[in-house]
């Protein structure tokens, strides 16, 4: 049981967007309601967005930014709150809680796929000039 769940988990985090679609789906099969089933999706798949921009950043630069990670999530917090305070004389904080971390959603997930096509396009081009070394565009020296 702990080996499939492992397995789930690390799934998830390695492809969130498929953790996305099965809240999204589990929900709207439970709810009928397709607006709070995206809503629910976005907010349980933050979690997997962002372990998945922590791994792709380790896989690419060979260090954590965790810190920095932290540091955004803070300023993002920091920013929302004065906005909040100076648009309403009193600071709801559900709402606000709820606003940053769907900002934070959107934010990762942008992350996310910028950094995978980091990696598409870094292996792609490893593996252009693996095959100039083998003789796939040896008939182009002459050109």
């Amino acid at each position: 049981m702990g080996d499939v769940l492992a397995w789930i988990l690390a799934t998830v985090i390695t492809l969130p967007l498929l953790g996305f679609y099965l809240v999204y789906i589990f929900t709207v099969k439970i709810t009928k309601k397709k607006g709070r089933a995206v809503r629910l999706a976005a907010d349980v798949s933050t979690l997997f967005f962002m372990a998945a921009v922590y791994f792709l950043a380790i896989e690419i630069w060979g260090r954590s930014f965790l810190w920095l990670m932290i540091i955004i999530v803070l300023s993002i917090a920091c920013f929302f709150t004065f906005i909040h305070w100076k648009a309403r004389a009193d600071i709801e904080i559900p709402r606000l809680a709820r606003g940053i971390w769907r900002f934070s959603f959107m934010l990762f997930f942008i992350a996310y796929f910028g950094l995978s096509l980091r990696v598409v396009f870094s292996n792609y081009y490893r593996y252009l000039i693996s095959q100039k070394d083998s003789g796939f565009f040896s008939g182009f020296d002459t050109l």
